[in-house]
Formats: C-alpha cells, structure tokens, sequence
C-alpha cells in the first residue's frame, strides 16, 4: 500500500482529492496524507478561491510527497505566479494604509497643535499684563530716590516679593519642562527667551537701586534687596536640584489635551476626509454617480482628482466625526415613501450614520443630469451588473434581510465546525488587507459561512454581490428616476502591476505570464458545484 502526502506550501488555500475520493481542504503549511491501493493512482488539486484552475500528478506505486508549488508543473506555476501577485499587492496596499495613517496622524497633530497654540495666546494676552505690572513696580521702586532711612527701607521691603516672582523665572527660564508644550505651544523658546531676558534686566534693576541707595546714604538697604533675592534663587534652585519644579500635566490638563485632539479630529475629518462629490458642469462628461467604498485606494484616488476638478463625481462621504454624520432628512411628500426620514427606504431602519448623504447625493445627481452628464455606476471587481435589488421600494427590506443572514456568521464563527477549521490550518492564512479591504482569512472564514447556509440563503447572499449597500438603493434610484447609466467595473481605477514571466527549461512548455489577478475571489458558480469540501483527516 502507497503513502501519498501532498503538502500546502502556498499561501492560498487548495483542495486535493484521488480520482475516485472526495475533494479535501488543506490550508497553507499543512500536509494531506492518504493510504492508496492502486498501483498508479491519479492525486488531483485545484485553489480554493479558483476552482477553475486545476491539475493533476500521476502517483506510481510506493510513498510519494507532493508539493503544491511544485509538484503539478502548470498549475504549481501559475498559483505561484497568483501568489507572487497577491503578494505584491498586499505589500502595495499595506504602504498606502501607513503613508495614509501618517498623513492623517499629521494632519491631526497639526490642528491639535494649533488648538493648543490658540489657547496658549489667548492665556497669554489674559497673564503678560500681570508680568508687565510687576515689572513695572519693580521700576518704579528703583526710580523712586529714598527721602529718607524709612522710605529707603520701604522701597526695598517692596522689592522683595518682586524679586521672589523673578527669581522663579531666572531660574525656569533654564528649565527644559515636560509642561512647556502645554503652556507655551510653539511659543515656548520665545517665552523662555522673553522670561530670561527679563529675569536678567530685574537683576540689573536691583544693582541699580543697590548703587543708588548706597550713593544716597543708605547702602544698609543692599542687606535687604539681595537677602530676599539670594534665599529665593537659592530655594528654587534647590526645587530644581531634586527636580521639584517640573511638575508632570495634571488630570485636567491631559483632558484638555484629550479634548482638543478629538477636535481636531473631526475637523481633519470634514476637511480631508468629508467628501460633498464635484458635479462638473459639461455635457456629455462621465460623471462618478455611484461607487462601491471598500476599494479605499481607488477611493482616495478618485476623492482627489474630484477635488482638483480631474473627474466629475456625484458621490458623497460623510464619515463618523463630521458634522452631518448622523444626521437625517425628511421625505418629501411628494415621493409617497414609507418613513420619516430617507433611511426606512434606503435601509429598512433608522441608521447611526443617519440619510444626509442621500439628499446631497440627489441634489449633485440632479445637478449631473441636467448638465447632461454620462453617470457611471461602479460594481465590484468582476460584478460588473450584478447586486441589485429589484426597485427603490424593496431595497430597505432587501437590506434587512441581508443584514438578518449576515448576522448569523457571528454564530457560526463559535460553532464547532468553524473551530474544526481554525484546528486544521485556517488561522494560517493572511489577515493582512488587499485592495478591496478582504484578507485570504476573510475570504475563506466567508466561503465556509456561505457553505454552511442552506441553499436558499446562500444563493441570497452570492447574487448580491457586486454593489455596496447603499450602493443598491443609489442604483434603484436611478432606475426609479429613468434616468440611464454606464455599468463600470471598478478595476479600471485598481492599479495595474505589470508583467511577470516564467522562464522554463528546454523541452518544456511556452512561458507563461502572470500579472495582476482578477479573480481571487471564486466564482460563485464554481464554489458550490459540488457538496462542500471536508477538512483533511489527517493533518500535519
């Protein structure tokens, strides 16, 4: 008897199976091992998330090991070359989220700083005249000349607490405090400078007054002045040694800081991510009248070009954090609609992020129609036309429904079953998002859901594919409306990744060439032409 071991050394998920057997799972870094019989026996494979692309290796008689990537020469090659592409464009898609997120970060810390600059002028305006005021009593008793011993002991009695007060910013103004950001913002070297400057010129004062006492008869007042000034310094500077006077932000003040970050979150938000759509008025220009968000990339590319006027977009974005995100509009009567507000027939329900987005996506589609503008709607890769509901008056129920048995993969995620999956390799593959935001995890973590529905439901949910949710009540709107549209696949704004070839070796078969991959994603066809596939029993 034979020993038959084909090894998953991809990183995409297969299924194998003998002539005669049943097709088997086997994920990435994991083995499927097999007793045969025969003496020639024929070990068949093919991808999960294609299972259109297939091969096959005959196995003689004896203990054989099979590698996928290797040892079914057309097909290893080629799921190698979807490997080497997938690879290349998670590695893309993983440096736009980062450059994205610093950008972002910046942008934040840049409005939370200028929060923070804003307040700190304000409290400035609000203490420099208290400074200048001590400053200028300081002054005044220098200038003051001492009548007599009493008015000389006076004048310097007065300078004492002055100089308590100076003596703090002499010595602050050599101190590099953790608080200086808080208080002073980007003003903090010039307010130090300021503070030295003027510890510096009190000190000057003091000698003055010093001089002048003494030419005026009462040098016993010098006692006075440079006690209180030296027992001041002499206390702060001690504060300084043991590191008293660099006090860490209190509770409110980190609140504060707290405070004025979220601010200016939500202004970055309206700012850089809050999109309104750019209707460009010209007749016969496409027009962007519906797009499908979780291509984030594509997304942002279009976002920007709308804003410099390179393409006319219709579509809207108002985010969590922006001023409109939740809010809603009533339905004009004139609709006859069900609801209160836009949200029962887009969605069947109220909703957090509310229906404002409808009422200025209607108004720019208006404003695109009678500039006669060619809408385009875009569908998911390879979706081109499929994913609608059948009008605007069932796409709210529709979208219950949907939710109702998308619902239920949270229940099956902590069913026995998917926990037999996560045993036998599934959390071996990558969580790591490509451009449609979809991981090899997702996807196949989705594939079992799907299987695991009845038909019915599963045929549900695989012949809505292709729009967003509210991408479905736009298109019923439009239909609604009569007004007609381009069907666009959204891969014309995916980039494109050149060519790969694989070079083979005398006597073998013409290169063959591998590039950007479009169906990752199996078709739905294909996914369930037959029982669902078992995991392997035995696993390495």
């Amino acid at each position: 008897m034979a020993a038959v071991s084909v090894t998953n050394d991809l990183h995409t998920p297969i299924e194998v199976k003998l002539r005669s057997g049943e097709w088997q799972v086997v994920y990435p870094q994991r083995s499927w091992d097999v007793d045969v019989s025969d003496e020639v026996t024929s070990v068949e494979i093919r991808l999960r998330e294609n299972p259109a692309l297939k091969g096959c290796c005959l196995v003689s008689k004896g203990s054989s090991e099979l590698w996928a990537s290797v040892g079914f020469e057309a097909f290893s090659r080629e799921a190698k070359g979807r490997d080497r592409a997938e690879a290349r464009e998670l590695a893309r898609e993983g440096k736009r989220r980062k450059e994205a997120q610093m950008r972002s970060e910046k942008m934040i810390e840049e409005a939370a700083a200028e929060k923070r600059n804003a307040q700190v002028r304000k409290d400035m305006r609000r203490e420099i005249p208290s400074v200048i005021l001590l400053f200028v009593l300081l002054i005044l008793c220098v200038a003051i000349p001492p009548g007599s011993a009493l008015a000389a002991a006076l004048l310097a009695s007065a300078t004492v607490p002055l100089c308590c007060c100076l003596s703090r910013v002499i010595v602050a103004s050599d101190i590099s405090s953790q608080t200086d950001d808080f208080y002073f913002g980007k003003y903090s070297v010039h307010a130090r400078f300021g503070f030295r400057i003027l510890g510096f010129l009190a000190l000057a004062l003091l000698l003055l007054m010093t001089v002048q006492h003494a030419l005026q008869g009462f040098p016993w007042t010098a006692a006075i002045v440079w006690t209180g000034t030296l027992f001041c310094v002499g206390v702060f500077f001690v504060l300084w040694l043991f590191g008293e006077l660099e006090t860490p932000l209190t509770e409110d003040d980190l609140l504060t800081l707290e405070r004025e970050r979220e601010s200016a979150q939500g202004e970055v938000s309206n700012r850089s991510i809050r999109f309104e759509g750019s209707v460009i008025r010209e007749r016969g220009r496409p027009c962007v009248a519906s797009w499908p968000g979780k291509y984030e990339g594509a997304w942002e590319s279009l976002v920007s070009q709308g804003r410099n006027g390179d393409v006319s977009a219709a579509v809207v974005f108002l985010p969590q954090g922006t001023d409109d995100y939740g809010q809603c509009d009533s339905i004009p009567e004139a609709e006859g609609l069900p609801g209160s507000c836009w949200c029962t027939p887009l969605y069947g329900e109220q909703k957090p992020w509310g229906c404002r987005w409808f009422t200025k996506w209607r108004e720019n589609i208006e404003t695109a129609v009678e500039s006669g503008a060619e809408l385009e709607v875009y569908f998911f890769q390879n979706h081109v036309g499929k994913g609608k509901v059948e009008s605007f008056d069932t796409a709210g129920d529709d979208n219950l429904n949907r939710e109702k048995v998308n619902r239920k993969q949270n229940d099956y995620e902590e069913s026995p079953e998917f926990k037999q999956a996560l045993d036998a390799g599934l959390g071996n593959l990558s969580t790591e998002p490509r451009g449609d935001g979809s991981s090899q995890y997702s996807r196949e973590a989705r594939r079992l859901f799907l299987a695991s529905l009845s038909e019915t439901e599963r045929e549900y949910l695989v012949t809505s594919e292709g729009l967003g949710n509210s991408q479905k009540a736009e298109v019923a709107w439009l239909e609604k409306k009569g007004y007609t549209y381009w069907e666009v696949d959204v891969s014309t704004w995916l980039p494109g990744e050149g060519v790969e070839r694989y070079v083979p070796l005398c006597g073998e078969r013409e290169p063959q060439f591998y590039g950007r991959q479009d169906d990752f994603s199996p078709r739905n066809e294909d996914l369930f032409e037959s029982p669902v596939p078992a995991l392997p029993g035995a696993i390495c």
